[in-house]
């Protein structure tokens, strides 16, 4: 699977289209210039990035906002809460839950318990897996005493 930019169509799979025009409506900037819900998207890619570069062994894509596919799910569920927490009802327990679990699955990441996959060719330099390769010396030195 491939790294990509989290969608607005991401967040609808889990929130309702309303409760997302709504967090647009209560978080737009008074110059009513900027898509705050693809504020919101970039912060929570960067966030996610941030785990996977904690891990070692991930090569992380060059690409900026690009996320890995299979944690695409678990930023959107730390997404929600975001939007969800900007209203005056209390947030759910699910959701809470939700998000709880995001973040866990996240520290896994970090920790390297868990690794999603690599970015497909494209990582990178510092942050691509490092392997110890063998270094062959001459099988005959050169004598020094001669």
């Amino acid at each position: 699977m491939a790294w990509r930019k989290p969608t607005k169509a991401d967040l609808a799979g889990t929130l309702s289209q309303q409760e997302i025009d709504l967090y647009r409506q209560s978080a737009a900037p008074a110059g009513g210039r900027g898509d705050p819900v693809a504020d919101l998207l970039e912060r929570t890619a960067e966030m996610v990035r941030g785990y996977c570069r904690a891990n070692r062994s991930l090569r992380v894509s060059a690409v900026a906002g690009t996320i890995p596919e299979s944690l695409v799910s678990p930023a959107m569920d730390y997404a929600a809460f975001d939007v969800l927490k900007r209203f005056p009802t209390p947030v759910s327990e699910p959701r809470q839950k939700a998000r709880d679990a995001a973040v866990a699955l996240f520290e896994r990441v970090a920790d390297g318990d868990f690794t999603p996959e690599d970015a497909e060719g494209e990582g990178d330099e510092e942050s691509a897996p490092t392997v110890a390769r063998p270094v062959f010396l001459d099988p005959k030195p050169p004598r020094l005493l001669d």
